[in-house]
């Protein structure tokens, strides 16, 4: 479960990353891609709410004249029929699962009998039996509009991963705690392979651009609580002094697709992540760290 939820967490700071290198690292420009991305999804969605479309009703909302405020054009969906009068044709909508309850429909139009949809200016009559009201029909009616809404709110959705995915960055840093098994230290000669990235000095890595290098921790004589930490890479072999109570922390870099154990290292002059290919290497350094 861990590792597929590891990388989840990772997929906002994988899309960050690859928008990050399309831009080329452009701060500003990931931002108007962030206003873009809400605007993709902020106009359409402000469209559909302010163009005007009849409100979908029942026979039950006209009978109660349970209408919502400000609602004057209505669709009803029912079966329509035709009365002969003393005055002429009428059309009357008559309620599908209630036959007794049916409105009375004013059109200029000659309309079709059977199952049908009409829109137009409602009037709600309260009533539990008979005429319910009246409607003054389009002509033709306006068909209900399948809006996909899913489809305006994806860019909002890409815009919130790739702001999380900035914050986090990328490989994404979590806690490891889990329980290590007991790990000899490391010997005073011994190495292990690992990948650095943080700061040492004046320079710096990120995560991403780990370099792969070979750690290990020389002991100081002459100061028993101190240790060398030294760490070769192609870049350079570098020595850092760090006390053996620094403070030291067992941490996951999670990518998509896996996850790497590592070590966030903190010393007055670097601040050190260090991964690991795997678990028993990494608990063997901070084995010889404490």
């Amino acid at each position: 479960m861990t590792p597929l939820f590891d990388s989840l967490v990772a997929i906002p700071g994988a899309l960050a990353h690859i928008v990050s290198e399309l831009l080329h690292g452009s701060r500003r420009a990931t931002r108007m891609v962030l206003i873009g991305l809400l605007l993709l999804t902020a106009v359409p969605i402000y469209l559909v709410g302010s163009t005007p479309r009849p409100t979908d009703l029942t026979f039950e909302d006209m009978s109660l004249e349970r209408i919502p405020a400000m609602t004057s054009w209505g669709r009803l969906e029912g079966e329509l029929r035709v009365v002969k009068s003393a005055s002429g044709v009428l059309y009357e909508l008559h309620d599908p699962r209630d036959d007794a309850l049916y409105v009375v429909v004013v059109t200029l139009a000659p309309l079709s009998p059977g199952h049908t949809m009409v829109t137009g200016h409602i009037s709600p009559r309260r009533a539990t039996t008979g005429n319910v009201g009246t409607i003054d029909a389009d002509t033709p009616a306006v068909p209900p509009v399948d809006e996909p809404i899913w489809l305006y709110l994806s860019p909002a959705v890409v815009a919130i991963l790739l702001s999380i995915g900035l914050a986090t960055g990328y490989p994404v840093v979590r806690r490891d705690g889990s329980t290590p098994p007991p790990a000899p230290p490391l010997g005073p000669d011994e190495t292990v392979a690992a990948a650095w990235s943080g700061r040492i000095g004046r320079d710096g890595l990120a995560p991403i651009r780990a370099e792969p290098c070979t750690v290990g921790l020389a002991p100081m004589p002459d100061l028993p609580d101190m240790g060398e930490l030294r760490i070769a890479a192609p870049g350079g072999d570098r020595a850092i002094r760090i006390r053996r109570a620094a403070a030291v922390r067992r941490i996951r870099l999670c990518r998509v697709g896996r996850s790497e154990p590592a070590l966030e290292i903190h010393a007055s002059t670097a601040d050190l992540v260090l991964a690991f290919a795997d678990r028993r290497s990494r608990d063997r350094l901070a084995a010889s760290l404490r």
